[in-house]
C-alpha cells in the first residue's frame, strides 16, 4: 500500500534530496522520481507528491519480517530529515 506523510511543499523536495543522500552512505538508491533504496530482498521508494503537500512511501520485500525492516529504515532516514528542516 502507499504510505503518505505530511510535508510542506516547500519542504519537500528538500527532504527527499538529504534523505537520499544519508541512505545512499550505506545502501544503493535509484534517485529517478525520488529514492528507491534497493536491497537484495527487497526495496523502499520515497518520493514527493506531484499533487499534495506530502510524501509518498511504497515497500516491498520476500517477508514480512524484512519489509518490516526495509520500512524502519526508510521512515526513520525521512523522520529525521523533516525534524531539521
Amino acid at each position: 500500500p502507499e504510505i503518505r506523510i505530511d510535508c510542506p511543499d516547500e519542504k519537500k523536495f528538500n527532504v527527499i534530496e538529504k534523505a537520499t543522500a544519508i541512505l545512499r552512505e550505506k545502501y544503493q538508491v535509484i534517485d529517478i522520481d525520488g529514492a528507491r533504496v534497493v536491497f537484495d530482498d527487497g526495496w523502499g521508494l520515497v518520493r514527493a507528491s506531484n499533487t499534495q503537500p506530502a510524501l509518498v512511501m511504497r515497500f516491498e520485500a520476500l517477508s514480512d519480517s524484512r519489509l518490516t525492516e526495509i520500512r524502519s529504515i526508510v521512515e526513520a532516514t525521512v523522520k529525521r530529515v523533516q525534524q531539521t528542516l
